[in-house]
């Protein structure tokens, strides 16, 4: 099981949640098992089978040089790091 830590713009499809734990050896199957259990949320995070422009995935504070392919290992922390604008 990961923690997937959801940020705030996202937490209306998980019910206000923070944080969920989730199984899954890859980013791409923490992922699946999130939509699963929150319909829906892969689309904010997934766009053409890669991680959405805006988007970083994190696994245990360091970003995934490989996308949905970064490895998962049991009790990590997953966050969803939505980019940051201004000026």
């Amino acid at each position: 099981m990961a923690t997937v830590f959801i940020p705030s713009l996202m937490r209306k499809m998980t019910d206000d949640r923070e944080t969920v734990d989730v199984p899954g050896s890859t980013l791409r199957q923490v992922v699946d098992n999130l939509d699963a259990e929150y319909p829906g949320i892969k689309e904010l995070i997934v766009q053409d089978g890669r991680v959405r422009p805006g988007l970083q995935l994190a696994v245990d504070g360091v970003l995934s040089a490989t996308g949905l392919m970064g490895k998962v290992p049991e009790g990590s922390e997953v966050h969803i790091l939505p980019a940051l604008g201004g000026g």
